[in-house]
């Protein structure tokens, strides 16, 4: 990861985050100004019990995902309609009760529902958790597109949106339709979250909402300039967000998240220092406070739970039986237990919990370890092969290959050509062009930058694939394939 050029691979995911910041920056200040923090988690919920109730019309989230998307999205609306309606002229109770009532009863038949599609919870699952990873240039010039005409929209409206933003009382006094802009307000603020969230999941998408929005409230009072601080906050925010998830090999929408929450932390110390009457004493405080919360979590690390002291085969009886429950941290755990015993009877039950009852998450933590059990590793070959066309996930497939591959199996280049020939995001082309560069000494200009390039190379590939299927063998002298 020390080549800086490979950084390219987060263009497309920080392109999306760009373009999420523009929209979301500006109506995060409308959010704070209406006091309705939560509205997009509730928005978020009513579109994901639309989602789930187009499934149960029979609508497959993949096949007819327009349709699923509509009906979606038709929900959102009414939910814009009720946040509408339920706006109280001379508020006695806030209007953010009505919103958390509504959130909770899309939340509890959202669960009604889904016992009844059980069989399709995995889709919606992925359809609400978002992928800012799998993001591609088509995807994100549609969704800057339709972003710019909402912001357009709030441009040409700018003045009654922000007259019912900031004194309701006084805009309905002045003549305005304070109901139907609220409705018109919560539409669009509907259609954002319902594409945002099946881009880049709930907390990425409420981060980007609110907490620049506070920032920006703290050191700015004027609107425009509000708006301003919460662009720039969310683009550093982005962009840190991006190398932190590139260099610690972490997830990026929660590195994102993580580093909205750390300068929340630094704007709000540097905050209560400005605004104190006495600097110098304040400060001292954050620096006492800040000495505490380092001493608790240092003595936090000398809780941690004594490792049990098993013989080895009753802990690997153990792993494998949590292996078996229904919990899927508990799979995951056991998964990288059993990975660090290096035990080759681990193995077989590794490669049978590849099966279509895992969800790909555990699949893609078992795949990672098997190459730690070396030649014994192998076994698990077959089940790798079948479980390879059973996932939807472009990464994991790609992590299938590299596994197969690791294992001495060429049966891992035909996996990549079968993810390559779906048109998958960047970043997996240009993955599996350096994994061919080491498994086979060619790349076939899958690293480019062009697309063009990468289009001849997938077909370049698939011929000498064709080509070299039945002969090509391991050769330890040279550690690839020939």
């Amino acid at each position: 990861m020390s080549d800086l050029g490979e950084l390219r691979w987060m263009l497309p995911p920080l392109a999306m985050c760009l373009v999420l910041v523009g929209i979301h920056g500006y109506l995060g200040i409308h959010v704070l100004l209406r006091k309705v923090i939560f509205v997009d988690l509730a928005l978020a919920q009513i579109a994901a019990l639309g989602s789930i109730y187009a499934v149960l019309l029979g609508y497959d989230p993949h096949d007819d995902a327009t349709v699923v998307y509509l009906v979606s999205l038709g929900f959102t609306f009414v939910g814009a309609a009720l946040f509408s309606l339920t706006r109280m002229r001379h508020e006695k109770v806030p209007h953010e009760a009505f919103i958390g009532i509504v959130y909770a009863t899309a939340s509890a038949t959202a669960l009604l529902l889904l016992a009844k599609a059980s069989g399709e919870a995995e889709h919606i699952k992925e359809m609400l958790v978002g992928n800012v990873l799998l993001v591609t240039w088509p995807a994100i010039g549609k969704t800057a597109a339709i972003y710019g005409a909402l912001g357009l929209f709030h441009w040409i409206f700018r003045k009654p949106f922000l007259e019912i933003s900031t004194d309701p009382e006084a805009a309905e006094a002045a003549g305005r339709n304070v109901r139907l802009w609220d409705f018109f307000f919560y539409a669009s603020f509907g259609l954002v979250i319902t594409i945002s969230v099946a881009v880049a999941g709930v907390l990425l998408v409420f981060s980007f909402l609110v907490v620049p929005a506070v920032i920006a409230f703290m050191f700015m009072e004027r609107t425009g300039g509000r708006i301003a601080l919460a662009w720039t906050v969310s683009t550093l925010c982005s962009a840190a967000g991006m190398l932190l998830s590139y260099y610690g090999d972490l997830p990026t929408g929660p590195s994102v998240v993580a580093c909205f929450a750390g300068l929340l932390l630094v704007a709000s110390l540097f905050y209560f220092i400005r605004a104190a009457d006495h600097r110098p004493a304040a400060l001292a405080k954050v620096l006492l406070g800040l000495a505490l919360v380092a001493g608790v979590l240092a003595a936090g690390t000398k809780l941690r739970k004594a490792a049990p002291t098993h013989t080895h085969g009753s802990e690997l009886s153990a792993l494998l039986a949590q292996l078996e429950t229904g919990d899927e941290n508990a799979q995951i755990e056991a998964v990288h237990h059993l990975a660090l015993l290096k035990d080759a009877h681990a193995v077989d039950a590794l490669a049978a919990a590849l099966g279509p009852d895992r969800s790909e998450r555990v699949v893609e933590h078992i795949v990672q370890v098997l190459p730690d059990f070396g030649p014994d590793g192998a076994r698990a070959a077959p089940a790798l092969e079948a479980v390879a066309d059973k996932l939807e996930d472009p990464f994991v497939r790609l992590e299938v290959a590299e596994t197969l591959l690791r294992l001495r199996r060429p049966s891992g280049f035909a996996v990549l050509a079968k993810v390559l020939a779906e048109d998958p995001p960047l970043l997996v082309e240009q993955k599996a062009g350096k994994l061919l560069q080491e498994m086979a000494g060619k790349s076939f200009g899958l690293s480019s930058d062009d697309r063009a390039v990468r289009e001849q190379g997938v077909v370049e590939f698939a011929k000498w694939l064709e080509g070299n299927r039945d002969h090509l063998k391991w050769r330890p002298d040279r550690e690839r394939f020939e």
